[in-house]
């Protein structure tokens, strides 16, 4: 960040170098990327950074403060902010107790081009989030099928666990990281381009979008008079019509789903069960445990640790 740019700040704000991460550790200093996952409160004011963040919210609803900008935010909100960008969580105060909880995935503009040029990116890529960082640019997407969600836990764990090797894995992940966030960018602002990579619908495509949404995003609050608003169709016509397409109510095909992906997290991460079940949309938990074993005809732990 460029002098000028700290002079620009306002009082209360203020600039977090890439040092202050770390603590007096000197080997954490050498690391060339950061990781955490916090809980935001009103401690903190509102700052930019001489580094670039990728951050998601996991948990809870609040604000982002960013630029001129204000936006709730929840779970599955994700962001990619550059170098010089004044910005700040707030957690929303009807959240009930709910924390705010983000993940934070930290590093420098040029370790930014050297993991790019590692893997030889393809041109849009490197182009996209080096010009991004370079006019300040800052982006919004959201997490899909808790790809977001798998790669900041493995970040995390990394992070924290520092087992043999766990440099190069941090490298690797944070990659996977970034090439999400360009897809999911893609997605988002040439929703055509990418409708014409899919192949040709079938004569049901308007409900078979609908199907794909809710694969999509099976964690997320789904409403049907939503679902039907969006074919412009009757509440009851639309419940008839979905059944038809999949064999199964709305209310049975999104517990499928999340039920589903949450068999997939059992396997393929140690969290515990708890925090699948909040992860996949459930907090009631005894809600969740019955759930599961009408679905799988076994208990989560009992799923876990069964051969596969």
């Amino acid at each position: 960040m460029t002098d000028n740019s700290i002079q620009n700040f306002s009082k209360g704000e203020r600039l977090l170098p890439y040092a202050s991460l770390f603590q007096t550790d000197h080997e954490s200093q050498q690391l060339p990327i950061f990781v955490n996952r916090v809980h935001e409160s009103f401690d903190l004011v509102m700052h930019a950074h001489d580094f670039i963040e990728i951050c998601m919210v996991t948990e809870g609803t609040g604000f982002h403060y960013i630029g001129d900008d204000q936006m709730p935010v929840s779970r599955g909100d994700l962001f990619f902010i550059p170098v010089g960008i004044s910005h700040v969580f707030r957690p929303s105060s009807t959240a009930k107790g709910r924390s705010l909880i983000m993940y934070n995935c930290i590093f420098t503009t040029g370790q930014l081009d050297k993991l790019l040029q590692a893997v030889y990116a393809d041109p849009q890529i490197s182009d996209l989030l080096s010009e991004l960082n370079k006019a300040g640019q800052w982006l919004h997407v959201r997490d899909r099928n808790e790809e977001g969600q798998q790669l900041f836990h493995k970040l995390h764990d990394e992070f924290t666990s520092r087992k043999p090797g766990f440099t190069a894995n941090l490298c690797a992940t944070t990659i996977e990281l970034l090439i999400m966030v360009y897809r999911r960018w893609l997605e988002k602002s040439q929703p055509q381009t990418m409708q014409q990579q899919q192949p040709t619908p079938s004569a049901s495509a308007s409900m078979q979008q609908i199907v794909e949404q809710i694969d999509a995003n099976c964690t997320a609050e789904l409403h049907v008079a939503d679902m039907a608003a969006q074919l412009g169709i009757s509440e009851r016509h639309f419940q008839r019509g979905f059944k038809k397409a999949t064999g199964m109510t709305f209310l049975d095909y999104v517990q499928s789903a999340r039920i589903d992906l949450s068999c997939k997290l059992l396997l393929r991460t140690d969290a515990r069960i708890s925090e699948i079940a909040v992860q996949v949309g459930y907090q009631d938990m005894k809600f969740f445990n019955e759930l599961f074993k009408k679905k799988t005809g076994v208990t989560p732990r009992q799923y876990r640790l069964s051969p596969k």
